[in-house]
């Protein structure tokens, strides 16, 4: 541990987030989760992107409690509506944003990070030690189920890589593969590129007692209009092509039909929304598929809690940390085959990775799954996160920040 008397380090991330804001995905939930977990020694701000004008206000800087402590955040512009396409890409605004106020995103800080490479470019002329996460393989721009913006110009965008990756002093990927991609395209700075998993909080995502599930279930019964004896299913992240879910309300209404007493939560939002609700209106399936909308983390949490297994049907990932917190909660998981979702989900112990993106595929795992009872949930899941917890996950990452600090001292 550092002792009181160590320099404190100041990091400062800059990214379209807003740490007081409720918006989908798992960046913010690990940029979150960064800020919290850090210790003493390391004091964390944020330039980013304010959902809330009036009580954080562009180009202003607002004082946030988060995890217990008091953080400084910087609104360079507005996501004035989180979860949706935005017309002018939220990449763009800050690019833009740090441009227009970029003595107050360099004030008091002595590590400059970013969650994506775009709004390092008025940047580039800082010598701070700039250090940057990915959080998929960029390779996946090619998807024909990818929303990054950039799949139109993947030329111009891995160009914009070229000269920005060569700027960073470390780079942190949530996938191997991605890792092995960078050294493969900048052997000159290979040893900078490493790897990280994600993590879960297991304060707030554990096993609920029996008592406690029971207590849980009998509230969401009235909240969500379940019935005592269903079997829930649960998904949470962006309603978007990447997370594919047509493929899984298509898959449910397999489910359904064999099991007639399985609902599914979406716990979410995004532009497939409208689809969504669609397609679950012409399946006949109003009544058992619910559209839960944005939740807190705690009361995502609580939904995990009550569950009988967590789906993810997405088309690439890196490690989602979505299934961590399932897993966490002892939610058996079923699942596509992507990014690293292997290093914890193992198929018929704690859930299934599904191979085929078939509707037919996934629906068939599923409906193993739960006639497995109660045998994959539980320990099997506990067990297969135990290590991914902010404790061991985080330490390399203010250890980096420390010697990042130390070396430009």
């Amino acid at each position: 541990m550092p002792s009181r008397r160590c320099k404190t380090i100041r990091v400062r991330i800059i990214h379209q987030v807003d740490p007081d804001g409720l918006a989908p995905g798992g960046v913010p939930t690990f940029i979150r989760g960064l800020i919290d977990a850090a210790p003493p020694d390391i004091k964390i701000s944020v330039v980013g992107l304010t959902t809330d004008h009036r009580a954080r206000p562009v180009g202003q800087w607002s004082i946030l409690e988060h995890g217990g402590r008091a953080i400084a955040f910087f609104p360079v512009a507005r996501d004035r509506d989180p979860g949706k396409r935005s017309r002018i890409p939220l990449a763009a605004k800050m690019v833009a944003g740090v441009s227009r106020y970029r003595r107050a995103c360099l004030a008091d800080c002595d590590i400059l990070e970013f969650h994506r490479f775009e709004p390092m470019l008025p940047l580039l002329g800082d010598d701070r030690p700039k250090s940057a996460f990915v959080h998929q393989n960029m390779g996946d721009i090619r998807n024909t189920k990818s929303d990054i913006k950039w799949k139109k110009m993947p030329g111009v965008y891995f160009a914009l890589e070229r000269r920005l990756v060569p700027k960073c002093a470390s780079v942190f990927c949530v996938r191997a593969d991605a890792v092995a991609a960078y050294q493969d395209a900048f052997p000159a700075i290979a040893d900078r590129f490493r790897f990280t998993p994600t993590w879960m909080d297991p304060v707030r995502f554990h096993l609920p007692s029996v008592a406690r599930r029971a207590e849980l279930r009998q509230e969401f019964q009235r909240t969500l209009d379940l019935s005592r004896d269903a079997e829930i299913l649960i998904t949470v992240g962006r309603l978007d092509q990447q997370k594919d879910p047509l493929l899984m309300v298509n898959a449910f209404a397999q489910i359904n039909a064999a099991r007639r007493n399985t609902r599914l939560i979406i716990v979410g939002d995004g532009v497939l929304r409208p689809a969504i609700a669609a397609r679950v209106s012409a399946l006949g399936l109003n009544g058992s598929v619910i559209l839960a909308g944005l939740r807190d983390a705690d009361e995502v949490a609580r939904l995990l809690q009550i569950s009988d297994a967590f789906l993810l049907t997405s088309a690439y990932e890196g490690m989602p940390m979505s299934v961590l917190e399932a897993l966490g909660c002892g939610v058996p998981v079923v699942t596509t085959n992507v990014g690293e979702v292997r290093r914890v989900v193992r198929s018929g112990r704690n859930g299934q990775v599904v191979d085929d993106r078939s509707p037919e595929a996934f629906a068939s795992a599923t409906l193993e799954l739960l006639s497995r009872g109660e045998a994959c949930r539980g320990t099997p899941c506990i067990e297969a996160v135990a290590d991914f917890v902010p404790a061991v996950v985080l330490a390399p990452i203010y250890r980096n920040y420390r010697n990042l600090a130390s070396r430009s001292s």
